[in-house]
């Protein structure tokens, strides 16, 4: 005799800012990934795709790895791994690699496709560029510490890192 288990897992999903649903089989919570408001262990799984490069600073994002660390019992982070040539925010071949003083508006305006495409204003060029703070390797590692890394590649190159608890 088989018996058929349904599973119905409960998805908490936490952002900076509320989120206004009608129906949805998700809980939406207005909140920090760097100050997160549950217990330690809280959750199975805290899982993050290409946000931490978006929290702020290093000091920002030691602090989101670490209140994801506390709150899920198992982990994963995707980020972007910032020695790779192509940049998917900008869109664009090693303008990321810029100083951040060379990254002008001229530069992500004409030299990227996001910026070709979307005419961005001086004012979006600069927020796009303040917002976002690639990850090299090497600093995962220390930002989560005891977590393996796994390394997603595009033809050859590491493009992207995974970090899993």
């Amino acid at each position: 005799m088989w018996q058929t288990v349904r599973l119905s897992p409960q998805v908490t999903i936490v952002n900076p800012e509320a989120v206004a649903v009608e129906r949805s089989q998700f809980r939406y919570v207005q909140g920090d990934g760097r100050k997160l408001e549950f217990a330690d262990g809280s959750f199975d799984l805290a899982f993050a795709n290409s946000a931490i490069e978006h929290v702020g600073g290093l000091e920002d994002q030691r602090l989101f790895a670490r209140e994801m660390m506390r709150v899920g019992r198992r982990v994963y982070c995707q980020t972007p791994n910032r020695w790779f040539p192509v940049e998917f925010h900008y869109l664009g071949v090693f303008v990321h690699w810029l100083p951040v003083g060379w990254f002008t508006y001229g530069v992500h305006r004409y030299f990227t496709l996001r910026g070709i495409l979307g005419k961005p204003n001086r004012d979006q060029s600069k927020e796009l560029r303040r917002s976002i703070r690639l990850l090299s390797r090497r600093e995962l590692r220390q930002l989560f510490p005891g977590c393996r890394i796994r390394t997603e590649r595009f033809l050859g190159w590491p493009k992207s890192y995974i970090v899993w608890r």
